[in-house]
């Protein structure tokens, strides 16, 4: 859970409340992400059975850049929308391929992968130095669009790099640490992709089901919504139950919203005092809805 929330539900009301979700236009460093939340000390050394195959291979090539790049490009083949994936490629490429390795960054930038493969894209026009001044003034401008970001330390950069190259290959703690990130900074599609590969460990976890919640959202998934939670909340998870009413609310399905909502105050002696409120608040707002609907 979060370490600094008490209640079940608060963190996952904040979209629907309007409140500042404690998202910061600081310096981004997942070092800080991770400080706010606690993790079961044996996601570090659990890695997803799906790559296991891939991962043993990762190890083994990892420091042969020929049968890496094999490696990788039967991986994207599979894999095709994971965009870090492309950078880790490029990467491969950079020393001596240039074509091949801007090709992969800006594929791994158009999916998504804009922080690290940006700044690896950078690196590579700013060694075109006086040769290619188009590049270098491209350079520049990716990396004044980092530092605006507040992407500006290259120590966040390869400690959030570092972190993908666990989740490429599995690792669960890499996942969750990615989910979190990705949420916290406002990018919902990354979120949501390393949330949803670390369902493979754990369905139930409250934090990843609200970075979850958070991304269909604000993406507007909201069958997505209904087939991750409905399930669980019809096997009675009071914290699904309320995320189920969040995304009905936000879809305009304000009959079913009402009634999981109603749904998370039963037996509410058994909840703690800031759910009960933000349960609450969520019901008056939907109810107010429902009043508005009903005059039409």
């Amino acid at each position: 859970m979060k370490k600094v929330l008490a209640g079940l539900f608060l963190i996952a009301s904040l979209s629907v409340l309007a409140i500042n979700k404690g998202k910061s236009s600081m310096e981004h460093d997942i070092d800080y992400v991770w400080y706010h939340y606690e993790l079961n000390s044996k996601y570090e050394k659990l890695f997803s059975k799906e790559k296991k195959e891939f991962k043993d291979k990762w190890e083994q090539n990892r420091n042969n850049k020929k049968n890496l790049i094999t490696l990788l490009k039967k991986y994207t083949e599979k894999y095709p929308n994971d965009a870090y994936a492309y950078e880790a490629l490029g990467t491969a490429y950079m020393l001596d391929n240039f074509k091949e390795a801007e090709a992969n960054f800006l594929k791994a930038i158009k999916l998504g992968d804009d922080d690290t493969a940006k700044y690896s894209l950078a690196l590579l026009y700013a060694d075109k130095g006086e040769k290619d001044k188009e590049k270098t003034k491209l350079s520049e401008k990716y990396l004044k669009e980092l530092e605006n970001e507040g992407i500006n330390s290259d120590y966040n950069l390869e400690n959030l790099r570092d972190t993908k190259n666990g989740a490429l290959i599995g690792n669960a703690q890499a996942l969750f640490g990615l989910a979190a990130y990705y949420d916290n900074y406002g990018n919902y599609k990354m979120s949501e992709k390393y949330a949803t590969e670390f369902l493979e460990f754990d369905k139930e976890n409250l934090d990843n089901l609200m970075f979850l919640s958070n991304a269909y959202i604000a993406q507007k998934k909201y069958t997505e919504s209904e087939k991750l939670f409905l399930p669980l909340a019809q096997k009675g998870m009071m914290q699904a139950q309320y995320l189920l009413a969040l995304g009905y609310y936000h879809a305009g399905n304000l009959k079913e919203a009402e009634k999981w909502a109603k749904k998370t105050l039963e037996k509410s002696g058994t909840k703690q005092l800031d759910d009960i409120e933000v349960a609450k608040e969520l019901l008056n707002r939907i109810n107010s809805k429902l009043k508005v609907q009903n005059k039409k």
